[in-house]
This record gives structure tokens, C-alpha cells and sequence, in this order.
């Protein structure tokens, strides 16, 4: 964060600097009192299960001189105080008021039901080579993680990336008055959310607030192959979009995605009337999209493919997404237990079925916020990993159970097994589990499936 004083925070949050030196600088914030240092200002964020003025001792014993409150409190003399009405509001709106710092500033922003972390982590590589860039770290896409994301941008970046999460109506255009992107990637239209939104219609409205403050010169980079994208009028749009995908007409046109096991995909596309080869170390065809989408993104923004082709193939993993890991056991184990919808647990079975290994095996619990149709869903993940001709299918959870059954009529029940709780699956993995297994661990990210990923890749030899 570039360093600014107290007194100059204070009305790029609508607040008061009621004590404390006005000079005072600070150089980062945080909502963390485990993590905050010396140098940072601490929100007391107030939420349903804690409250942030509760903490503010230890962010005082961390160092910590400078405090955004809400509430009456009793501070030392020398920390810098500026009252707030609301501390969440006042971290959103310093935010969006820092961005305007940085004129210069290419910003993008990322949206869609799946594909989005893994999007942003191939764009930053697209980019990085030319433009230091600033992008969201671990899962900071929601209206805390991306406003301290902004935070992070420093004098040095010439763009940043913003990845943009949603549970309802409202939530992107949140993020996207925020941010403010020149330019954002529209990944797909799924299912993740619809118990919440209703239809995919309805998650396709609520996606499209990220262009909520687009003008004549912003762009709007979309899979043109996913089904809704492709009936969209995008000809009316005031705004430019960028298609992208193996269907006629498409600006950026996907040649061919050659799945190259756990290696990756090679990604060749059609760009200006020339195809170009992009090697992309992420396994499953369906990332070979997602880099589509980040090469067009990059290339928009005045990167050459051919500087791209270099950076890109460095890109890293993400955690529990499509890590491959050997245990020292000898069990290779796919992590990609973050988050799950019908698409991604069908696209992660399909890299499973082509990794290495004697069995093949998947431990899947429930994917969360399916509405009405739950427990379709789970039948349709259930029935495709039958046809794919999994070894062995166990699962977790209370929805995870229509997978078991229809994988059981698909593969006998002798090759299934469904477990109450994580626990009890956990404690039965090593009678199940063999040496040169390969196994795949898929579910929403708050069922703690990492918990099954740290029980097979520790050493209890």
C-alpha cells in the first residue's frame, strides 16, 4: 500500500480523526490482529459471530497505532483513532478511493459460476512478464478479501486483477463500483448459487453487474461456447466484448486444447488470422477455457502472444485446486477440495481418469447451494463417474449420498462407499487406500475435505 498519513485516511472513508498524530503513517490495513504488523491500520470489522473492537488490545500489542472504530472506545493517546459510522463501509469506500490514486492503472475484473481463481492466476502470468501486476491472494474475492486486495496495490503495479465472488443480487456490482475495471472476463454461467438466485438466468443478471460501470471504451471478454453466453444480444452492448471460444465468429477462436495428462493442456488459438501454441501447466481440458479466456484478456491489454507464451507456462497452482501431490505412501492425491458444482467435480474426474496410476479412485462430498434440485446434481456427478470407469467411489455428507447410489448402479455397490461423516471416511482410508492409487478429493469448500487431503499426504511410516 503506498504510505499515507492518518489525517489523509480519514476522509477517503467518510471519517473523523477524533485522537492521536495526524501525521502518522501507515503503509498496509488489516482486519486481522494474528497477522497485522506494526505498520498497518486495524478495521475492527463488526460481524454476526465477533466484533473487531474487541481485538483492538492485541492490535495495540502488535504495534499497531492507527484504528478505524465505529464505536466509543478508550486508546492510548498516541494511537491515531478516526471514527467511522460503519468500519465495513469505511474499508470499501477507502478502497475505492485509493484505486483513484493510480490513474494508470489497468484494472480487470473476474466473474463467473466456476473457472475464476484459476483464470486470474493465468492472466497474472499473461501479464506479469510486461506489467508488474497486483492480483487477490487465497480466497479474498468477497466484500472484505477484494477491498484489501485494492489495499495491496503499490506505485510500482501497472495493473491488477480482481476476482470477483457472489452469493446473491448486488454483491458483484458491489465489487465492480470498487474496482472499477477497464476490462473483465466472464468465465461461464453454471449452477453455483442457484438455490439462492432461483435460475441461471437469474446467476447470468447477477454476474453481468460486473459491467454495471462500464463505458464506450471497456471491454468485456466472454466464453462465447457456454450455452447462455452464446444466446446473449452482445451487438446491443454500449460497451466492446471480446469472444472467445471454438464457435464461428469468435474473436480469440479456440483451435485445439490437447490434454496433456497431469502435464497440463496445450492451448492452441486464432488470433488476427494466426494460431498460436500456449503450453498451460494446470491439468483438464476445461482450464485450456479458462487460459483462452486469460490470453485474450492479456493480449487486449497490449501483451503479445508471443510474451505470453513465455510467462504463462510458469504459471503455479493454486492451492486445493488441481494439486497433484505423491504421498509418501505412493498415493497420488488430486486436491482440488476448494470449492465444487457439477461441471468442476465432471471436469476433475475427467483429469483423475487421465492421471497415472493402478486405480483410480474419488472421495467427493456435497456441493452447496444446488437449490431444488440438489439432489439431480448429485445423481448427474454420481452417474458420470460410473461411465468414466472410477475404481472407487467414496463420499461424505447428506447430498454427497445420491452420488454413492447412482455410482453404485453404475459400478456395484461393492465399489462404493458412503460415510456418514468426514471423520468415519477419514478413519477408514487406510484399509481402502493402496500404494500407486490415484485419488481425487472434491467438494464445497465447507465441508473441510483438505482434512482428508492432510490424513493421505502425512508420513506415518
Amino acid at each position: 500500500m503506498k504510505a499515507l498519513t492518518a489525517q489523509q485516511l480519514a476522509p477517503m472513508m467518510d471519517g473523523t480523526l477524533i485522537q492521536g498524530d495526524p501525521d502518522r503513517v501507515v503503509t498496509g490495513v488489516s482486519t486481522d490482529t494474528r497477522t497485522i504488523t506494526a505498520d498497518q491500520a486495524f478495521f475492527a470489522l463488526q460481524g454476526e459471530k465477533s466484533d473487531g473492537h474487541s481485538y483492538l488490545g492485541k492490535a495495540l500489542e502488535a504495534g499497531c497505532r492507527v484504528a478505524v472504530v465505529s464505536k466509543d472506545v478508550s486508546l492510548p493517546e498516541d494511537t491515531a483513532v478516526i471514527r467511522v459510522a460503519d468500519t465495513l463501509k469505511a474499508l470499501q469506500a477507502l478502497a475505492k478511493n485509493y484505486l483513484t490514486l493510480f490513474p494508470d492503472l489497468r484494472k480487470v475484473g473476474i466473474t463467473g459460476s466456476t473457472g475464476k481463481t484459476t483464470t486470474k492466476e493465468l492472466l497474472y502470468w499473461c501479464l506479469c512478464g510486461v506489467y508488474p501486476t497486483a492480483r487477490n491472494i487465497l480466497n479474498f474475492n468477497n466484500h472484505i478479501g477484494m477491498p484489501l486486495t485494492a489495499l495491496t496495490v503499490e506505485e510500482e503495479h501497472r495493473a491488477a486483477i480482481f476476482e470477483m465472488g457472489m452469493g446473491n443480487f448486488g454483491e458483484v456490482d458491489l465489487l465492480a463500483d470498487i474496482a472499477r475495471p477497464q476490462l473483465a472476463i466472464l468465465t461461464n454461467i453454471g449452477v453455483s448459487h442457484i438455490s439462492d438466485l432461483g435460475s441461471r438466468e437469474n446467476i447470468l443478471k447477477a454476474k453481468m453487474e460486473i459491467t454495471n460501470y462500464f463505458n464506450g471504451d471497456s471491454i468485456l471478454v466472454v466464453n462465447i461456447d457456454n450455452d447462455l453466453l452464446s444466446q446473449v444480444d452482445w451487438e446491443e452492448k454500449e460497451y466492446r466484448v471480446v469472444k472467445v471460444g471454438k464457435s464461428p465468429g469468435s474473436d480469440y477462436r479456440i483451435r485445439d486444447i490437447l490434454d496433456r495428462g497431469e502435464e497440463g493442456v496445450t492451448l492452441t488459438l486464432g488470433i488476427g488470422g494466426k494460431d498460436h501454441a500456449f503450453d498451460i501447466p494446470i491439468p483438464g481440458i476445461h482450464n485450456g477455457y479458462n487460459g483462452a479466456l486469460a490470453v485474450a484478456a492479456a493480449c487486449e491489454l497490449g501483451v503479445s502472444p508471443e510474451q505470453i507464451a513465455q510467462t504463462i507456462a510458469r504459471c503455479e497452482h493454486t492451492d486445493q485446486r488441481l494439486v497433484i501431490t505423491i504421498s509418501p505412501a505412493g498415493v497420488k492425491v488430486i486436491d482440488d477440495s476448494y470449492n465444487a458444482s457439477p461441471d468442476s467435480m465432471q471436469a476433475g474426474i475427467d483429469v483423475l481418469m487421465r492421471a497415472e496410476g493402478s486405480r483410480k479412485v474419488v472421495i467427493l462430498a456435497d456441493m452447496l447451494g444446488m437449490g431444488p434440485e440438489t439432489e439431480k446434481y448429485h445423481r448427474q456427478v454420481g452417474e458420470y463417474a460410473g461411465e468414466r470407469g472410477v475404481d472407487l467411489v467414496l463420499t461424505t455428507g447428506t447430498d454427497a449420498a445420491f452420488i454413492a447410489d447412482s455410482a453404485a448402479r453404475k459400478i456395484g455397490t461393492e465399489n462404493v462407499r458412503h460415510f456418514e461423516s468426514r471423520d468415519d471416511l477419514i478413519g477408514s482410508l487406510e484399509e481402502l487406500i493402496r500404494p500407486g492409487d490415484v485419488v481425487l478429493i472434491k467438494a464445497s469448500h465447507a465441508l473441510g475435505m483438505e482434512k482428508v487431503t492432510e490424513y493421505l499426504l502425512k508420513d506415518r511410516s
